[in-house]
């Protein structure tokens, strides 16, 4: 019998890890564009002040990114867990085949756990 608790903590769990991912290209993105940002302005000679703005910007861009990855680690774990269970045992061989396992395997094999 499929276990509906187990396909919707698939569903939720993979969906964790995907959103993080997402969060975490958005963070590497405004980081990039951010330090472009600043270099322009100094190779400008811009207004001190401006450029310590962009600075302290580019800082809090920066200091989410940890947080992010280790929000990431978490998830990724939890969701390896959680597929491993249903990889290892009979009862769950049902669940296999559904699209929710498949995407988390599918997400655990693009980002394996470091």
């Amino acid at each position: 019998p499929l276990s509906m608790s187990e396909l919707k903590q698939l569903k939720v769990k993979t969906g964790v890890v995907k959103r993080i991912l997402k969060d975490l290209n958005f963070t590497k993105s405004e980081i990039a564009a951010q330090t472009a940002k600043v270099e322009k302005m100094k190779a400008e000679q811009g207004d001190i002040y401006d450029i310590k703005k962009q600075e302290e910007v580019l800082a809090e861009c920066a200091s989410t990114q940890p947080m992010d990855e280790e929000r990431l680690g978490k998830a990724l774990e939890d969701l390896a867990k959680l597929v491993a269970d249903c990889r290892d045992s009979p009862e769950f061989d049902d669940l296999k085949e559904t699209e929710e396992f498949k995407a988390a395997a599918e997400v655990l094999e693009e980002h394996p756990i470091s």
